[in-house]
């Protein structure tokens, strides 16, 4: 369970060239080889900082949430079925534990963090503009967004996570990219008028 208390979105490792397989790291997991489960951390870990903060805006709270996903992800590996696709499953894992984690927060500061960003971060090439923009998007919308454009799961795999036809994410994509473009508008008119 140490791994869990050592996520760091620098210490990524990329999935390219991993000379075992996603699912047999899985099974080992779930086995209980806790190396196999710290190689999955490592795997998934950038991501899932990412998707942290784009929900929370905060590079603590991101942490903090990266932490809980995964482990949730550690007390949940023996509910996953090994028949089905493991990221639609984790993001959906993830999407909740995100969802119950910010019921249980302080609302979003309306001012983005003051701490340094450290240059190996994942929001380190962010717009201001574009993450205010997003902490204002419905949560319907926002996630299909995040785990589309950051956690770089296909239209498939984020319908099989939240549960919704493909169809019906490409409709809430389509809205939540016409709601972020009018949002960076206003945003770039406000900062004109100045």
């Amino acid at each position: 369970m140490n791994a869990v208390a050592a996520v760091d979105p620098r210490a990524m490792s990329s999935d390219a060239g991993q000379s075992i397989a996603a699912g047999q790291l899985i099974r080992q997991a779930t086995g209980g080889d806790l190396g196999a489960f710290e190689e999955l951390i490592r795997r998934l870990q950038r991501r899932v900082y990412g998707f942290a903060y784009q929900h929370l805006r905060d590079t603590e709270e991101a942490h903090d949430l990266a932490q809980e996903i995964f482990v949730k992800l550690f007390r949940n590996l023996a509910r996953y079925d090994s028949e089905r696709p493991f990221e639609p499953w984790f993001w959906k894992l993830a999407a909740n534990t995100t969802i119950n984690y910010r019921r249980k927060r302080v609302p979003i500061p309306t001012e983005p963090s003051a701490e340094v960003a450290d240059p190996n971060s994942a929001t380190r090439t962010h717009d201001p503009a574009l993450v205010e923009a997003l902490s204002q998007l419905d949560p319907a919308y926002r996630l299909p967004i995040l785990l589309h454009y950051y956690a770089d799961l296909s239209l498939e795999q984020v319908s099989q996570t939240l549960n919704l036809t493909v169809p019906a994410i490409k409709s809430r994509l389509h809205r939540a990219r016409a709601q972020l473009r009018n949002s960076l508008a206003e945003a770039e008119e406000f900062q004109e008028s100045r």
